[in-house]
């Protein structure tokens, strides 16, 4: 299964390299000369929603692997019915179907909250003749775009395939161009072959994992947000 393309490496050798600027002895002195003070204080604001929103996302990604397992339990019981039917199917997902519903909604909400934030970061744009927020402030962009794609990869990742797809001439799609039924659908499965079970089982499982691996990008992005909206504060009351 392919993975979401993110660039993390970048990403985090950016944040680092800002934070390393912020805390320069020569930043609380360029910013008090230049009188930007209430910027640096904007910025800071800026800086704390984005960990407050990389925390939400890193959140939906919990109930989204928590969703991911009780589905893979869920597959699993099916396939180890020996009198699997369609109706066994039906109702070993019907209790799926609304939280499945439910995390949809969250994550439209998060991927408006987080298009929202356009309106905070250009509130908090310092002016032209101080780099520095400059630099801090398209940092904080960076981050949101970051976050979105993996909040929107969600919508992709949680999907469920369809059994009845034919491979593609034995290339493997990336996952956000694969042919996939609506987000929450069951209903090809409580009809197909008990045998597709198991590859289910294994995408999901797949799923689960790149999922792992978003969640703990998010907990650095957090950490590193964190150091960013510190060095702000210290700059400001030191």
């Amino acid at each position: 299964m392919s993975r979401p393309d993110f660039d993390f490496d970048s990403l985090s050798e950016l944040h680092d390299s800002v934070n390393k600027l912020l805390h320069s002895p020569d930043m609380k002195l360029e910013i008090i000369h230049q009188g930007q003070e209430k910027s640096a204080h904007q910025v800071s604001e800026a800086s704390l929603k984005m960990a407050d929103s990389c925390a939400a996302a890193k959140d939906l990604l919990l109930l989204a692997k928590a969703h991911l397992q009780n589905l893979q339990s869920a597959f699993r019981r099916i396939a180890a019915s020996a009198e699997a039917s369609a109706d066994h199917a039906g109702n070993s997902f019907a209790p799926h179907r609304l939280p499945r519903k439910q995390l949809k909604k969250a994550i439209l909400k998060r991927l408006n909250s987080l298009k929202g934030m356009k309106s905070t970061f250009a509130a908090a744009s310092p002016p032209p003749e101080d780099p520095s927020l400059v630099v801090v402030v398209n940092l904080l962009k960076e981050v949101r775009a970051t976050t979105t794609l993996i909040v929107r990869s969600l919508l992709s990742l949680i999907a469920i395939p369809n059994p009845d797809r034919k491979p593609d001439s034995g290339r493997r799609d990336p996952v956000f161009r694969i042919k996939l039924t609506r987000v929450d659908s069951f209903s090809v499965w409580e009809k197909c072959d008990v045998s597709n079970i198991p590859t289910m089982v294994k995408r999901l499982e797949e799923v689960e994992v790149v999922v792992e691996d978003m969640e703990a990008e998010l907990e650095r992005m957090f950490r590193r947000l964190i150091s960013t909206r510190a060095s702000l504060l210290n700059i400001l009351t030191s």
